[in-house]
């Protein structure tokens, strides 16, 4: 079949999983650091995007008005909300006042590829033997995320019944294209988890897997041709290809520590909630007002035909730049705005108090697949009175009995308290803890204990000993 047979009939003929919409899902998931590089690099770029010459994209900028203003702290309470999408600079006093509380807030985070993808798994709905058999996937795999081993070598034969629903679990995890056998496999699984199916999955793998050097040759006619596609749809796919990441557990090696500043803040301002975007951290992009006249002085016809070729397409590049940022921090807002109505116990009395929440639920909330929850989620903290936590952590999944419920999360600070309190004396047990959990109501078994207890990285009794 003709790849052209599924493409979409505008003015021209487009693959379906357009430039664009990639795009979006690739800013939709994107951490507010890697967000401000791909600004940078953009404006640096397209002479046709502007931006407030006050404005720099410097982790040097931050962490030098982190030190200026962390001797005037400012209250809890931030401006009201109703700020976000106006149409101010962001640099009057109360845009400084907002931005330093951020600041003050932001934090340096360095952990391993394995310890990401753990606490990962410890948001998931899964059986005490399937986060087991995710354990032992994620600690073997390398440092780009690729499996030393083939699964099923690691696993009894009890173990790899689990196999077909945790290893399409792991591989929905940040970072996308981890868990599979090498590079060309990583490129592969991204390209599906940004919704690419189908024919153009199946050229697409086509061109990963057979024909790079045919490609990096020069050679695109015979490519498109072996592929059975136009020169254009290649070029798309070619174009999506260089922003993929073929290691993408590399990210996570040992390196410099990363700047963690949140994207929201959700405090308490008496007895309401007050949610304020930090806005202050992504410039006001515009277009240029006269980057589009700048043709008109050329005396050339034909110079001139190509300078507005040019022209057009820096300011169509830029557009298009400008509302995929809109989108994914709008996207962000309605988020923020649905977790804290459904979680307010949360951020006015603490973790106790985070409810089971699906990001199922929030997807139906706010009309949206679920998938967008997932990456809108994905790498992006918010600001409380409980601390900088990831979003994702607001989503938990339910324990105990029908009727007597309570999150995963409020039942991993229960236990986190319990031992906190009994620091000092005779380490507490799992099953002694699943004992005196029971006895406030909520049921929880041994290994259940045992898998919350990792997962707060708490060593077991016998290791932890009378302190």
């Amino acid at each position: 079949m003709d790849l052209r047979a599924n493409l979409t009939l505008t003015q021209k003929q487009q693959l379906k999983l357009s430039p664009q919409l990639l795009q979006s899902f690739e800013l939709m998931a994107m951490p507010l650091a890697e967000l401000q590089e791909r600004i940078k690099s953009e404006i640096q770029e397209n002479p046709a995007l502007e931006l407030p010459a006050s404005w720099e994209i410097s982790y040097e900028r931050f962490a030098g008005e982190k030190q200026q203003n962390e001797a005037r702290r400012v209250d809890d309470s931030y401006s009201d909300s109703s700020s976000y999408g106006s149409d101010q600079s962001g640099y009057d006093t109360e845009a400084t006042e907002r931005q330093s509380r951020f600041l003050e807030g932001a934090l340096f985070e360095r952990v391993s590829l394995s310890e990401h993808l753990l606490t990962q798994l410890g948001y998931e709905h899964v059986s005490d033997e399937e986060y087991t058999v995710g354990e032992i996937l994620i600690t073997d795999l390398d440092a780009n995320g690729f499996f030393i081993h083939e699964p099923e070598s690691l696993l009894s034969e009890a173990q790899q019944a689990h196999l077909p629903k945790v290893l399409p679990l792991l591989r929905r995890f940040d970072p996308p294209g981890i868990a599979v056998a090498d590079w060309r496999e990583s490129l592969v699984l991204q390209a599906e988890l940004q919704g690419m199916e189908g024919e153009e999955l199946a050229a697409f793998t086509g061109l990963v897997c057979e024909k790079l050097e045919l490609m990096r040759s020069g050679k695109k006619e015979q490519v498109a041709k072996e592929l059975g596609i136009d020169i254009y749809d290649l070029e798309v796919l070619y174009t999506f290809l260089k922003t993929l990441t073929p290691f993408p557990g590399q990210s996570f090696s040992s390196g410099p520590e990363q700047f963690v500043i949140p994207e929201l803040s959700i405090r308490r301002d008496g007895d309401e909630l007050v949610m304020q975007m930090n806005n202050s951290a992504l410039p006001d992009l515009k277009i240029q007002a006269s980057f589009e006249h700048l043709a008109d002085s050329i005396g050339d016809q034909e110079e001139s035909k190509k300078a507005t070729q040019y022209i057009n397409e820096q300011i169509k590049r830029a557009e298009s730049l400008i509302f995929q940022v809109q989108v994914r921090n709008q996207t962000l807002y309605r988020l923020g705005q649905v977790l804290m109505k459904r979680q307010r116990e949360f951020f006015l009395y603490g973790p106790l108090h985070i409810k089971p929440l699906t990001q199922k639920e929030v997807a139906a909330e706010l009309s949206v697949h679920e998938t967008t929850v997932s990456r809108i989620s994905t790498a992006k903290w918010v600001d409380t009175d409980w601390g900088i936590i990831q979003v994702k952590g607001l989503f938990s999944s339910a324990v105990g009995e029908e009727g007597a419920q309570l999150s995963k999360e409020a039942v991993k600070e229960m236990i986190r308290r319990m031992l906190d309190e009994h620091q000092g004396t005779k380490a507490l047990s799992d099953q002694k803890i699943s004992d005196l959990l029971k006895e406030e109501g909520v049921s929880v078994a041994r290994r259940t204990v045992a898998k919350y207890r990792n997962e707060l990285n708490i060593d077991p009794s016998f290791i932890r000993g009378t302190n």
